[in-house]
């Protein structure tokens, strides 16, 4: 008997892995080995159903807590009634269940039998969501706009119109499952579905694969899509586009594109949530006796009043002169003082200077 993979191995995961890491390794390793991109080709036909019947478990949160569950047991398991025991209950051993060998035998008819078989939609259904980042300019990040985005996506194939066969070639439904894309198995009371081994799970036959899609319906394209950007949007938040995801498979609707903000950097201005930072300088005059100076906000220039006495670091609080978000509430503008000492002083200022430490008791 071959040596048994278990399921995450399968799937190139740990078993630590969520929910989308499991369907990032699915659709990798199911459209490097779909029998479309690799006519012919056992090995890969063997490793396409592994990689599918792997998913259909730990795919499902029941399933995948039973699989878990089973890999730690030490109890034996007889289909025909009866554990080595003699209790007449079912169970596992180590030898049956080490890598839970031909899963569509062994696993199938365990977690999909009875009347609660769940059957795997090999039909029409929603495309998959599509996630990238995009830079967003500051200014526009915080007042709003327009932004053009190219993104790579798959759409349907142009020479066979998204059908994966050669134009002017025909495409019969699958007489082995009805055009349903699953056949179902029973076998010592237990029930499962299976992709079809002959159409793959199209539910169709496709006599002669398009040659420049390779009978997959599809190719990567990039769009050129217009988006509108919203005021107050941040790092990290998501821009969604409804529709413009990857198609749907077998004529299912679209997903959705997600854009992930990422705020490009200002030349003054540095960002915190609501709030605006930014640093100016003051001269030693400015911070010892006091000042109002001009500073540049997001909204034009504010008079900002110096308080004598000011030392590095300080901040001034400009309020509502931060970020307005999209409930309506705004952020501050915080100003951080930085006091510039004075160099290359005149032999009048030192002597100045000096007289105004010895007077203040300083040492220098």
């Amino acid at each position: 008997m071959p040596p048994r993979k278990d399921l995450y191995e399968t799937l190139g995961v740990n078993s630590k892995a969520g929910p989308d890491e499991l369907k990032r390794a699915y659709r990798r390793l199911a459209k490097k080995y779909h029998p479309d991109a690799n006519p012919g080709n056992k090995v890969a036909e063997e490793k396409f159903k592994e990689v599918s019947q792997a998913y259909n478990v730990l795919s499902d949160p029941a399933k995948r807590k039973q699989y878990d569950r089973m890999k730690d047991a030490a109890f034996d398991f007889d289909f025909a009634g009866g554990a080595p025991g003699g209790t007449g209950r079912p169970g596992f051993s180590a030898q049956d269940y080490g890598g839970f060998g031909d899963l569509g035998d062994f696993f199938s008819r365990f977690f999909d039998r009875g009347t609660h078989a769940r059957r795997e939609r090999y039909g029409p259904r929603r495309g998959e969501d599509l996630t990238f980042e995009i830079e967003v300019p500051f200014e526009e990040a915080v007042k709003g706009g327009r932004r053009t985005v190219s993104i790579p996506r798959e759409e349907p194939c142009d020479a066979c119109g998204g059908t994966g066969a050669r134009a002017g070639s025909s495409v019969s439904q699958c007489p082995e499952c009805g055009g349903a894309g699953t056949v179902s198995i029973s076998q010592g009371g237990f029930a499962f579905s299976r992709p079809c081994p002959r159409c793959y799970g199209r539910g169709r036959i496709i006599h002669q694969p398009c040659p420049l899609c390779g009978g997959r319906g599809a190719r990567i394209r990039h769009r050129r899509i217009t988006l509108k950007v919203p005021p107050g949007v941040d790092n990290g938040s998501k821009i969604r586009v409804a529709g413009q995801g990857e198609p749907g498979p077998a004529g299912g609707p679209p997903g959705n594109l997600i854009l992930v903000v990422r705020l490009g950097a200002h030349r003054f201005f540095e960002r915190k949530g609501l709030n605006v930072y930014r640093e100016i300088k003051v001269n030693f005059a400015q911070a010892a006796l006091g000042s109002k100076m001009p500073v540049e906000t997001l909204e034009g220039t504010a008079m900002v009043r110096i308080p004598a006495g000011v030392q590095t670091g300080t901040a001034l609080r400009l309020r509502g002169r931060g970020v307005e978000g999209a409930d309506g509430r705004k952020g501050d503008m915080f100003v951080r003082l930085k006091v510039a000492t004075p160099r290359n002083l005149t032999t009048r200022q030192r002597k100045a200077l000096e007289e105004f430490a010895r007077e203040a008791g300083l040492k220098y």
